[in-house]
């Protein structure tokens, strides 16, 4: 992030905020390097926990469940409801 970034609360004084175990991690890394970055950080904070990767595309969502070098188990969620 920029150093002049502003903070935004779109919760307010909502009872229901992201729950404070849940820990929100944006990495910045070139676009080739994504599933070995991706792989390391699962390796390091994933745990035994449950971990949700957002991704842009079905195809880049596909390509996690299909990669080797993600070894949690993985389950592709998208939009392929008729």
């Amino acid at each position: 992030m920029r150093p002049d970034f502003r903070v935004v609360d779109l919760a307010q004084d909502l009872t229901n905020k992201t729950n404070r175990n849940v820990a929100h991690l944006a990495i910045d890394c070139p676009f080739h390097q994504r599933l070995d970055a991706l792989s390391k950080v699962l390796s390091c904070y994933g745990g035994t926990g449950r971990i949700i990767v957002f991704t842009s595309t079905k195809a880049d969502a596909n390509s996690l469940l299909l990669s080797n070098s993600i070894t949690h188990d993985v389950e592709a969620m998208h939009g392929d409801i008729a």
